[in-house]
């Protein structure tokens, strides 16, 4: 079966309409022994370079806010990454009473932290209030056309044409239900300002370096956590490094260095060969990071097609992706040209461009001098390297996608589309939506990856594997990753 199609069997399987139940709200996780809940006088610690900024779902810009959105708030909808399977989180029940009618049911008895009553009000406020803040992080719920609360614990969706991946759109961060009551409907909710949420965890703390999530005891969903707490702290390659070597840190997430990964995987390799088992070990995220180059639809240049082609042509020798789906998706295609020897169109030598690039990313660091070394050795342009809170006309990119599903995968594009193919990849997209069938589905998904080679303002660089490091003492049990791979606190655990 296509991965890809998962999302309408999930939901479609009862049948035509599916008029019965068939998104269920699963077993609670498995848990492991809650060993002692601090070492050495300090709680379970995490470490990530990437700093988050904001604890509103609807501001989420980068990996590590969307940890702390799913640690903090539900969603209506769970997406198990690794097999794209869709289940209920904080609904109960969720499923298609008609074609263009997707019915979700709560729970009664639901609370936030803050203790106040959550009812099918605060979910419409949060998706109408996400849509409106962060419209490009909810393009998944584009088939939406209005919301309605019949009662206190239903919520339905009417959408403008049968979508089998809305249930996707409902499980993003910024899909987060917040509290009515507490927050404003129309500017995000300052830091200063505890987050009100319903998730397996609220916050204690945060503070400069950091911050500490506790166990919320009214949490009730298929996530819940015996953590009593957790701390997040920032931390460079250097110092995460050395934590997992001293045992110091039990999760070290997104922030070691090209180089800090080689030395720690050596120490692994001595250590087995030595017949003793090294203080940390390397959770395996084969391919799940696809490193990109976008066009930012700011840039003057943006509009140049000579230009976009020679600067995609300029990493052909370089580039290892050969499309801006993964290859692990179903439905991808080898859309761009990779490897060769390619004659190098002839572009105006006064252009300056400027490039950003996530620079707690350090892995990031290094692709973006050599993206900027090609580009000028091989067109002879000026490129500015900046960093990712500046302006620019390119950005490189290896954020987690909002779900681990084509669409997920193809939203950078499909957001931001040049005037002239708009029409055709919105045709496509709602095709893709609409169909159930793998005839229809999968040369939809191939004419959008060819398109996207014709634009090139989404221009793939490579696929490469998620860096986190645990160490002997933690584990991660059950569905311990957000929609689209994102580390989420919930299946942390102390080993027995």
């Amino acid at each position: 079966m296509s991965t890809f199609l998962r999302p309408l069997v999930a939901l479609l399987s009862c049948g035509a309409l599916a008029l019965s139940g068939c998104v269920r709200t699963p077993e609670p996780l498995p848990t492991a022994s809650t060993s002692p809940s601090s070492t050495a006088g300090r709680p379970f610690t995490v470490l990530t370079e990437q700093r988050a900024t904001t604890t509103d779902p609807a501001g989420v810009r980068n990996d590590s806010e969307a940890m702390v959105a799913l640690d903090l708030y539900q969603r209506l909808m769970l997406v198990q990454p690794s097999t794209q399977l869709l289940r209920p989180d904080l609904a109960k029940e969720c499923l298609y009473t008609a074609e263009t009618v997707f019915d979700c049911t709560l729970p009664k008895g639901l609370t936030f932290s803050s203790g106040h009553q959550l009812t099918s009000s605060d979910v419409k406020f949060s998706i109408q209030r996400a849509l409106r803040l962060a419209p490009e992080q909810m393009s998944m719920l584009g088939a939406l056309r209005s919301i309605e609360t019949p009662d206190a614990w239903t919520v339905r969706f009417r959408l403008k044409y049968p979508d089998n991946q809305f249930g996707f759109g409902l499980a993003g961060p910024a899909a987060s239900i917040v509290d009515e009551d507490a927050y404003d409907a129309d500017k995000l909710r300052p830091v200063d300002q505890a987050p009100i949420g319903s998730g397996p965890y609220q916050l204690d703390s945060w503070d400069n370096k950091g911050l500490t999530l506790t166990r919320f005891a009214g949490y009730r969903g298929p996530l819940g956590t015996d953590m009593d707490r957790i701390r997040i702290t920032w931390a460079d390659s250097a110092t995460a490094e050395t934590a997992l070597v001293d045992a110091s840190a039990e999760i070290v997430w997104r922030t070691l260095s090209p180089a800090a990964v080689a030395r720690l995987e050596g120490r692994i390799s001595e250590a087995q060969e030595e017949n003793r088992q090294a203080a940390f070990y390397r959770w395996q995220l084969p391919r799940v990071v696809l490193q990109q180059m976008v066009w930012l639809p700011e840039s003057r240049y943006r509009s140049n097609a000579a230009l976009r082609q020679a600067l995609s042509k300029a990493l052909q020798q370089d580039r290892t992706a050969t499309s801006i789906l993964p290859t692990q998706i179903e439905g991808h295609i080898d859309a761009f040209d990779v490897g060769g020897d390619p004659k190098m169109p002839t572009v105006d030598k006064g252009i300056s461009l400027r490039l950003r690039f996530t620079d707690s990313s350090p892995g990031m660091e290094d692709l973006a001098h050599q993206v900027r070394d090609r580009f000028e050795e091989r067109l002879g342009i000026t490129v500015q390297l900046v960093t990712e809170t500046e302006d620019a006309d390119l950005e490189l990119r290896d954020s987690a996608p909002t779900t681990n599903t084509a669409l997920g995968w193809l939203q950078d594009y499909l957001q931001n589309p040049l005037p002239g193919s708009a029409d055709k990849l919105a045709d496509l997209e709602e095709l893709i939506r609409s169909s159930s069938k793998s005839e229809v589905q999968e040369p939809a998904l191939g004419e959008i990856q060819k398109q996207a080679a014709a634009d090139a303002t989404v221009v793939p660089v490579a696929e490469a594997d998620g860096v986190l490091f645990l160490s002997q003492r933690a584990d991660l049990v059950g569905e311990a990753f957000g929609p689209g791979w994102q580390l989420a606190l919930w299946g942390a655990r102390w080993k027995s």
